[in-house]
């Protein structure tokens, strides 16, 4: 794992502050546990095309209502509204039942990857950079969708929080699996002021 130090200049408090701040493509691991700084808000008023997963849907609803008309939130209904995203200390494995797993039906679905198409063409209408915001469990949709129009590989796509996949995969391991699955040949930028210990990452191709 090569490791690269971004050195600040003075007087930037917040990454967005830094005109000349780019990221590196392909895939990184930034660690902001000393900086803090702001990176979120940076994603969400770049100049890039932006798919930002999250695995709390509080953090997307708070950042939708901030950028409202210039963020497109893809909210996909038949996913599990659970505690979780509010108490990680709650056992979530027996709360998928077979009956939430039918819910994403083949007309859900449908109806899920019309406004991801939608929430694209509204954003070149608009002429400003096309800002997605998703959960990690609905990523996989946005993908499917963005690869068929052939417009993947415009995107960089942002992780935020990623030590969330192994505190999550308790209940749900296969999903985070998936989810890392999906991320493969992809611009990715994983992000988490909290990070796994090098050592860990290290020993997972994922990483």
């Amino acid at each position: 794992m090569e490791k690269i130090i971004i050195k600040v200049p003075k007087n930037i408090r917040f990454i967005s502050d830094w005109e000349n701040f780019k990221l590196p493509s392909g895939t990184s691991i930034l660690d902001k546990q000393i900086t803090g700084c702001g990176f979120t808000e940076y994603c969400l008023t770049n100049e890039e095309d932006i798919i930002l997963c999250s695995p709390r849907k509080i953090l997307l609803e708070d950042k939708t209502q901030q950028h409202l008309g210039e963020v497109y939130y893809i909210k996909n209904e038949c996913e599990i509204d659970s505690s979780i995203d509010k108490d990680l200390t709650i056992d979530a494995k027996s709360q998928k039942t077979e009956e939430d797993k039918s819910k994403e039906t083949k007309e859900s679905i449908l109806q899920l990857h019309k406004k991801i198409e939608a929430a694209y063409e509204d954003s070149k209408i608009k002429e400003i950079p096309c800002k997605i915001l998703v959960t990690y469990d609905s990523f996989r949709h946005v993908k499917e969708v963005f690869d068929k129009l052939g417009i993947l590989k415009k995107f960089r796509v942002v992780v935020d929080e990623f030590q969330s996949i192994f505190t999550d995969s308790r209940f749900k391991s296969t999903t985070e699996i998936e989810f890392l699955n999906h991320l493969q040949n992809l611009n990715v930028t994983f992000v988490s002021a909290t990070p796994m210990i090098d050592k860990y990452l290290e020993q997972l191709d994922e990483f």
